[in-house]
């Protein structure tokens, strides 16, 4: 079984390595241009109306894509009943988004809020559809066909939104960019999957997935509360135009964050459920999948700070240099915390999903707290406090009690250490290469950049940590004996 799982297990990282990727190149695409056409004002309103949109699409599938995806026995009536009450209250969101929109216009002095808001706040309908398709998926083990939707939606989404910006959209650019992502993404989703959701309403069937759906609610709430104050404080102390520089440090990090979260949530997810009821087979299960995934997670955002300095200025062009000490902040705060994460994940799977939501308001407290005690310091503190809030997530991650995992902390610590340590080691010579290199053309510092951490990293795996070179490796090449075996 585990010789047939294989090729398949390997289709499902290519095409979630082929996602990844194209996202990233798309987004950076957009990015280089849009930069370039508009002013930091302009991404820092965006960034306040699409906050409040993300935060209202957690209210309308989020909290059903967990609670469908986990459920042991799913039916039909249990995905219409769900599309019925995420298209309820994405009606009722859409109609206080109208009112919301003057408010929010006022209190900023934008007026083009109040239109920006409402026809943002449209992508709701769709996201909610699209989140209970991707349950659905995920249950079937179609995670190519969420990959494809995914990568197709961002092409088709951004596409439209460039035309718009030469055609003179301006800031409704950013704004079109989040909606037809989200309407192409749900468009192909359900074209692949073939079967068709339609709303039917159902009290019996949503108190099915009533208890998980709600925690699970709560845990995305309080993650994407924390980007809406978050945000919102950013404006009030430094004010938008600052805001708009920690939405370009975000556009260079949050992509890659965003799709890594995902793909590794999906993926593990599948794998830890069938050990859910049995906790130390969880631990068999998730100890190597985090150790692994950390040698791998933690050097690419360390690296991608050590290079900032080069990256953003080519990326985001001149005028953006505020922006780099908060980008290399988020960098730091994604290697730490995304390892950690899948402990949430396989939690989540043993069905108890209120351990990430704990982790998220803490680290949201974590958050809220240091941007304003470091307020003195000035626009950093937007990087501090991001980065001490995913420290102390990762933090709980590793201080739970064993019980829950038949995992000790100090084993979850020495899981995660090496790949800290290692990682570390090579961003201090990747960011050293960087400064020696000032006098050269940017492309080119970044190529050598990226080429000695490249190198740097695999040497310093060989020396210290080579039976992890190997199982990385081998997860990438199957050995010769497991294809022998296949095909006899």
């Amino acid at each position: 079984m585990i010789q047939r799982k294989t090729p398949r297990l390997l289709g499902w990282i290519g095409w979630a390595g082929a996602d990844a990727i194209g996202r990233l190149a798309l987004l950076t695409g957009s990015t280089v241009i849009l930069s370039r056409m508009l002013e930091p004002r302009d991404f820092g309103i965006s960034a306040l109306v699409l906050t409040l949109v993300a935060v209202a699409s957690v209210c309308v599938g989020a909290p059903f894509e967990e609670a469908l995806a986990q459920r042991r026995a799913l039916r039909r009536s249990h995905l219409g009943a769900a599309l019925a009450a995420a298209w309820l209250v994405a009606l009722v969101l859409f109609a206080l988004s109208i009112p919301g929109g003057f408010w929010l216009g006022n209190a900023y002095g934008e007026p083009q809020m109040r239109l920006l808001l409402p026809v943002a706040m449209l992508s709701i309908f769709f996201s909610g559809h699209s989140d209970i398709a991707t349950a659905l998926a995920r249950r079937l083990h179609r995670f190519n066909d969420v990959a494809f939707a995914t990568l197709g939606g961002h092409a088709i989404g951004i596409a439209l939104a460039l035309a718009i910006a030469f055609g003179g959209g301006g800031i409704w650019a950013l704004i079109a960019q989040r909606l037809l992502v989200v309407v192409a993404r749900a468009i192909l989703l359900q074209w692949r999957l073939g079967f068709l959701i339609l709303p039917r309403w159902s009290r019996t069937h949503l108190g099915h997935v009533g208890r998980f759906a709600r925690i699970s609610f709560f845990d995305r709430l309080a993650d994407n509360l924390t980007y809406l104050a978050f945000n919102n404080l950013v404006g009030a102390l430094y004010g938008i135009t600052v805001l708009g520089y920690v939405n370009m440090a975000m556009r260079l990090i949050e992509p890659i964050r965003g799709a890594i979260i995902a793909t590794s949530h999906n993926l593990a997810f599948s794998y830890f459920a069938s050990a859910g009821d049995d906790p130390r087979r969880l631990r068999d299960r998730l100890e190597p999948v985090v150790a692994n995934a950390a040698f791998v997670i933690a050097p690419l955002f360390i690296g991608m700070a050590a290079v900032t300095p080069i990256l953003l200025p080519i990326v985001a062009g001149p005028g953006w240099d505020a922006a780099i000490p908060i980008a290399i902040c988020l960098a730091i705060g994604a290697a730490i915390l995304l390892p950690a994460r899948l402990v949430y994940t396989a939690l989540s799977a043993s069905a108890r999903p209120e351990f990430s939501l704990i982790a998220a308001l803490s680290g949201f407290g974590a958050t809220m707290a240091l941007l304003v005690l470091a307020t003195p310091l000035g626009p950093i503190s937007v990087g501090l406090s991001r980065l001490v809030g995913d420290g102390f997530q990762a933090l709980f991650a590793v201080g739970l009690p064993a019980r829950h995992l038949a995992w000790s902390r100090i084993d979850r610590f020495r899981a995660l250490l090496p790949a800290y340590g290692l990682a570390s080691i090579m961003g201090v010579v990747v960011a050293a290469s960087g400064f020696a290199m000032d006098e050269i053309s940017r492309p080119l510092a970044l190529i050598l950049s990226v080429a000695i951490g490249v190198v740097c990293y695999v040497g310093l795996l060989i020396v210290f940590a080579r039976p992890t070179l190997r199982t990385l490796l081998g997860i990438l090449r199957p050995s010769s004996r497991l294809a022998t075996t296949a095909e006899s």
